[in-house]
């Protein structure tokens, strides 16, 4: 039995791997499409890009682990079943649901290492992302100002540099910045790019600065004006994802929003998708017969889009007032569970 038992675990677990690399891969194509609308105006070298991947992952494991172990656990079975591999060992004595223990034990790892990754190193990994994008720009953004064109690489400024003599000085000046309701315009003789922990700013020399406040234009001489540019970060903004477990409580308690709610359960429901995964599979093994490997990924895709379709559904409803949050969060895991254990029933009996 061992033998038996140690071969199952090793060919599921080269099929969780593969799983996971494919998914993963998904998912951080989508991450890099956001990234690139940061990066656009001043590049990113590889070994930062393959640093920012890398910090990702415990955010994308979150949704890929669970997804990986049911497709994995469908691959390795469903391939069992193909082969009469299954049909052999039941024939032997071997109870058909006694096959799915290396199955069981990988999922409950899968669950432990998906709390860790839920409560503790996604939030902090989100954090440290946010921090090194931020990093980068500032040190990059000096790239990003070219001569010749207008520059927009920092939100709502516009920046037109007539000469560029080296990567920190400029000649030339012209700004339109409309980050505020008050318009302003900026021209400048030169200027000297100083770079900051989070931004950088620009220390502009004998120019003029034109303020808009409704129909009066004022203007203002001056002889050395810092301008302070941020960078164009909104698509990593700070999000509730980013928060500890300690800070999400102390929000629920203080604010009571529902968003917070839903952050806090959805962390703790996704986690059980892997408990789920495993005693969903020998039924759906038995549902898709002798299809093999392609049927097995067919009814794991199939199930995991039932499942964040509810999940988006869910989530929408309490938004709208219309369940609670809790409902809201854990409507989708409660159905799919539901239905895991009547199909697990079946198998036994």
């Amino acid at each position: 039995m061992l033998l038996i038992y140690r071969a199952i675990l090793r060919e599921l677990m080269q099929n969780l791997i593969i799983s996971l690399a494919f998914l993963n891969a998904l998912f951080v194509i989508e991450k890099l499409m956001k990234l690139s609308k940061v990066f656009s105006s001043v590049g990113i070298d590889i070994f930062n890009l393959i640093l920012l991947v890398l910090l990702l992952q415990p955010q994308l494991l979150i949704f890929t682990i669970p997804m990986s172990l049911l497709l994995a656990t469908l691959l390795t079975y469903g391939r069992a079943q193909t082969d009469n591999e299954m049909i052999i060992l039941m024939v032997s004595g071997l109870p058909y649901k006694s096959t799915f223990k290396p199955a069981i034990y990988v999922g409950l790892a899968a669950f432990l290492l998906s709390m860790v990754m839920s409560f503790y190193l996604a939030p902090t990994g989100i954090g440290v992302v946010r921090e090194k994008v931020l990093t980068i720009l500032a040190e990059r953004a000096p790239m990003g100002i070219e001569e010749g064109v207008f520059n927009q690489g920092f939100k709502g400024i516009t920046i037109f540099v007539k000469e560029k003599p080296d990567s920190l000085r400029l000649k030339e000046i012209v700004i339109f910045d409309e980050r505020s309701e008050d318009t302003k315009i900026i021209i400048a003789r030169e200027g000297k790019i100083n770079k900051e922990k989070d931004n950088i700013s620009l220390s502009l020399i004998d120019g003029k600065a034109f303020f808009s406040r409704g129909a009066t234009l004022n203007e203002v001489n001056f002889k050395e004006y810092i301008f302070r540019l941020s960078p164009n970060i909104e698509p990593i903004a700070k999000k509730n994802s980013e928060l500890s477990l300690s800070e999400l409580i102390s929000k629920i308690s203080k604010e009571g929003k529902i968003d917070y709610k839903l952050e806090l359960y959805k962390r703790f429901s996704l986690p059980f998708l892997c408990l789920i995964s495993v005693y969903l599979a020998p039924a759906l093994c038995m549902l898709i017969g002798r299809s093999g490997r392609l049927g097995g990924i067919t009814a794991g895709l199939i199930v995991f889009a039932v499942y964040y379709v509810l999940m988006i559904y869910g989530v929408n409803l309490a938004k709208s007032g219309r369940i609670s949050a809790e409902m809201g969060s854990f409507a989708p895991v409660i159905i799919v569970g539901i239905l895991t254990f009547a199909l697990y029933k079946r198998i036994r009996h």
